[in-house]
């Protein structure tokens, strides 16, 4: 998987999307009219209480995606209730939130997401992927994400980044052929000596 998320930034497979628009406004204007994008392969992104996620679901399923493309949910561990509660099929309450990864992490799931992502998982296709990843490896992908990209975000998003960066996620083998499309959200509580302190404290190479 490591050679894997290599060869895919090396042709770019894969495709960053900030957030703040819809998967509509990523279709682009080409002569007066909308160009129709590529299905992706996969969609992730990472999930707290899941507002997030049930938008993404909903988007591809209201641009005819929703039967095709899986949806990658990445949380860190500690901060993983959506994958706890699809796990026991019913909404599961952690005690807290124990991961760095604080500013989306949510004590429980929001049921409607919960019975969105249950919904998706029938059959053999599994369409809504919970996935679980350390802090270490979230941290590592916001340090390497900013030397690739000059772009800060912390380790909430970073969740989703090591999806593709630590070659970890066995959810991304069983995808479509079309890009891999990752949502990149969540800036606001980070900041490069912020980041530096959370690469010491995992042991990160910064430099």
């Amino acid at each position: 998987m490591h050679e894997i998320a290599s060869e895919l930034r090396a042709l770019g497979a894969i495709r960053w999307v900030p957030t703040g628009g819809t998967l509509n406004e990523e279709e682009e204007e080409e002569e007066g009219e909308k160009a129709v994008p590529a299905m992706p392969g996969a969609f992730v992104t990472c999930v707290g209480g899941g507002g997030l996620l049930a938008g993404i679901l909903q988007g591809l399923s209201e641009v005819g995606w929703g039967d095709d493309v899986p949806v990658i949910a990445a949380e860190t561990i500690g901060a993983d209730s959506l994958a706890s509660s699809v796990d026991a099929g019913e909404v599961v309450t952690l005690p807290g939130i124990s991961s760095v990864a604080k500013s989306l992490g949510a004590a429980s799931p929001s049921p409607t997401v919960l019975e969105m992502c249950l919904k998706r998982r029938v059959g053999s296709k599994k369409l809504a992927r919970p996935w679980r990843t350390t802090d270490r490896d979230a941290v590592e992908a916001c340090v390497k994400f900013a030397n690739d990209h000059r772009v800060l975000v912390e380790p909430a998003c970073g969740a989703a980044l090591a999806a593709i960066y630590s070659g970890k996620c066995d959810e991304l083998k069983e995808c479509g052929e079309g890009p891999i499309v990752v949502q990149v959200c969540g800036g606001a509580v980070i900041d490069l000596p912020t980041l530096a302190a959370y690469a010491k404290q995992f042991d990160v190479d910064f430099d």
